[in-house]
């Protein structure tokens, strides 16, 4: 497997822009303004500064380097120190946090205080509808940190799902873009990548184990889906969805800002989750420069994806 930063600096920097431009208009309806000119120059977009998206991936890969690995009850800590401090924000107050996140930070703060006996990350939640798409959002340092090790990158995966959503959806969902991401990563074809249960290693038959309703997206159903049959939701199947159908369906950067930026839905994120492959395709310099110079801490994002690269296994 190659090595380069760009891949790493490239993967972070780029969710991190989508997660500022479009946290301001999430869930807004179908189609309200026209393409992304007009958006970019709308004086109240404050400071590109970035939400849990982006503030959870950050948590995520402060725990894999100080702990020079997988370490679950770090997370678990560095998660709930953000919950209650607001640590890895940008500012002294929240800037949005998961309904799932939080109510599994009171879960894990009731365990920490004796009051509740269970793990929180052992807490099967697959039949209390809490599949949303919070731990896919925030996956990224994983594949970077096991780059080199796919079935360890799959493992993990799995694992960093547990620690907020133990859902056989979310985990699936996890599983799944980490394994696109890391072979992405390596310059698979795109049209390779994205067919019926991609494996390049033999031994790996794990996506046909995965929850039922994640298979229609792994035998591709979405690629037959006008624009008006996706959904940008927070449920996880659907945020997935709209992430690979943006990428199927478009050839640029641009191509896919014109197809996909108006549907809105849970923008950001549907952002965040697309950019973790789209940019191995789209070229390093598809987004415009002036986007990323305007990302507030840019600097400490960069920082870490140096030590990521650094770091991989």
């Amino acid at each position: 497997m190659s090595k380069d930063l760009n891949k790493f600096l490239w993967v972070m920097l780029g969710g991190a822009v989508g997660d500022a431009l479009w946290a301001p208009v999430e869930f807004w309806e179908i189609d309200q303004f026209d393409w992304i000119d007009r958006y970019y120059n709308w004086e109240w977009i404050k400071a590109w500064e970035r939400t849990d998206d982006t503030a959870m991936a950050l948590l995520l890969a402060d725990s894999l380097l100080r702990c020079k690995g997988f370490d679950i009850e770090d997370q678990l800590e560095n998660y709930f120190k953000w919950h209650k401090t607001w640590y890895m924000w940008l500012r002294d107050f929240p800037e949005g946090e998961g309904i799932q996140v939080s109510k599994m930070m009171h879960f894990y703060e009731m365990y920490k205080n004796d009051a509740f006996t269970d793990k929180p990350r052992e807490t099967d939640l697959s039949g209390e509808y809490m599949d949303w798409n919070g731990s896919l959002m925030r996956i990224w340092p994983v594949p970077l940190y096991y780059y080199s090790n796919p079935e360890k990158a799959l493992y993990y995966a799995w694992e960093s799902s547990k620690a907020t959503h133990h859902t056989d959806l979310c985990i699936g969902s996890c599983m799944y873009y980490t394994w696109l991401i890391i072979w992405a990563m390596n310059w698979v074809s795109k049209k390779e990548l994205l067919s019926p249960y991609y494996s390049p290693v033999k031994s790996y038959r794990k996506t046909h184990e995965l929850a039922e309703a994640l298979q229609p997206i792994i035998e591709w159903s979405y690629t037959k889906k006008d624009r008006y049959q996706i959904n940008p939701s927070w449920y996880v199947v659907e945020s997935l969805e709209t992430a690979l159908w943006g990428f199927y369906h478009s050839e640029s950067f641009k191509d896919w800002l014109e197809k996909v930026v108006n549907l809105w839905g849970d923008a950001d994120t549907t952002w965040c989750i697309y950019w973790y492959l789209a940019w191995a395709y789209y070229g390093y310099d598809s987004i415009p420069k002036e986007w990323v110079d305007s990302l507030v801490d840019k600097d400490r994002i960069a920082d870490f994806a140096e030590r990521l690269y650094k770091e991989w296994i």
